[in-house]
């Protein structure tokens, strides 16, 4: 009976193992941009800094520009930390942008392409962070022709990072 349990476990542990050694994926790690942002964009040093939910990784294509909503609120200090993949190029523009008014609150083009920026928010507001990544690629050059069949991922796509952390606004002076 033992030696039957011990062959049945074994059979099923060599399934999974082959099972998961050729399932497809888009990356040899298994979750190529799920939660890029936590596992390669720099944390802050200071441990009062909190990971935020509204934290975003996604897939990018060379020239592609997107963007999504943060709430930054008054009495909070802020973080944000952007990350890519190498074949991205050396540097992605960001932008933070007022919700309300479309005004540019910070470009990092202005700031030597930094990719961190810390501020400390002094009226609530809701703000778009928008990533651009330089480039074209084939894609958007012919997004009309009917020829064009595969964008290579390794040298066309890849994953970026928003890491924004966040901590309550330390008091000033004495």
């Amino acid at each position: 009976m033992i030696k039957r349990i011990f062959i049945s476990v074994l059979f099923v542990s060599l399934f999974l193992t082959f099972n998961n050694a050729f399932a497809q994926s888009n990356d040899y790690r298994v979750r190529k941009c799920f939660q890029y942002e936590r596992d390669s964009c720099p944390n802050s040093g200071n441990i009062y800094y909190k990971y935020n939910s509204e934290s975003r990784s996604a897939l990018f294509l060379k020239g592609q520009t997107s963007r999504f909503p943060l709430s930054i609120y008054n009495g909070r200090d802020y973080r944000i930390s952007i990350c890519w993949d190498f074949n991205l190029g050396n540097r992605l523009e960001f932008k933070i942008i007022d919700a309300d008014t479309d005004n540019v609150l910070y470009d990092n083009s202005t700031d030597e392409f930094a990719s961190e920026f810390e501020f400390t928010v002094a009226q609530s507001r809701d703000v778009y962070i928008q990533i651009k990544v330089p480039g074209t690629n084939e894609l958007i050059k012919n997004q009309e022709a009917e020829d064009l069949i595969f964008v290579r991922k390794d040298q066309e796509m890849g994953c970026v990072g928003v890491l924004v952390e966040h901590m309550i606004t330390p008091s000033k002076g004495f």
